[in-house]
């Protein structure tokens, strides 16, 4: 697989932050939400896939300010997931070059003709900003319903990976994050332990500290 440089990205983040002000437009009364770019693109470790497709992720950071929090502490997640969902797919179901999909935690916007898609995730700041929408269907259901999962140890993840060596983090990188993205990238958007590159991220980041410290033992 081919790694993808900022400036061959920078189409897809431009587009991201057009989709970002139009949810913030359209939820001011709703939700209120800090938003940033994690994984792949920040680390420079995005990759296309063997049809040539690549992606960037974003976070969308739900807070205490939103008017949906004051009502009921933001406990809809079904209709939170499918607000946002609903509301870049109404503006790009009639566009061909687009498509739009709800998958187990992200909302996709795919861009068919540029090869890139885009993954927002949403996330509740509190009370530890360590909590992720994720698909939660019932057995034998056909309804997606949505609730909140823990992300593990979230914010530990970022700490624990800016105190690493330069040479560390090349090799957690090279050796452990991309091969986990190859592998993820292959299943099915609808397989239940399929995971975003921002939770393989964490997870990697804290096994890889694990095992730093046990091998110094």
């Amino acid at each position: 697989m081919k790694r993808v440089t900022k400036k061959e990205s920078s189409q897809a983040r431009k587009f991201a932050n057009d989709i970002i002000e139009l949810f913030h437009k359209e939820f001011k009364n709703k939700y209120t939400f800090t938003q940033r770019i994690v994984g792949s693109a920040v680390y420079n470790t995005i990759l296309k896939d063997k049809e040539g497709f690549y992606d960037v992720d974003y976070q969308l950071l739900l807070t205490k300010n939103s008017k949906e929090y004051k009502t009921n502490g933001l406990k809809n997640t079904t209709i939170i997931k499918n607000d946002f969902f609903n509301c870049i797919n109404d503006v790009l179901k009639n566009n061909k070059k687009y498509k739009v999909e709800n998958s187990t935690t992200a909302i996709t916007v795919i861009n068919l003709k540029e090869k890139y898609s885009i993954d927002f995730v949403i996330i509740r700041m509190f009370p530890k900003n360590d909590e992720i929408i994720r698909r939660n269907n019932k057995k034998n259901s056909s309804i997606n319903e949505y609730t909140w999962n823990k992300l593990h140890k979230y914010n530990d993840a970022y700490k624990k990976f800016y105190l690493l060596s330069a040479t560390e983090k090349n090799n957690l990188i090279e050796n452990y994050i991309l091969p986990r993205k190859v592998k993820e990238k292959s299943k099915n958007d609808n397989d239940p332990t399929k995971r975003s590159s921002s939770e393989l991220f964490i997870e990697e980041v804290n096994n890889y500290v694990v095992e730093k410290w046990n091998n110094r033992l």
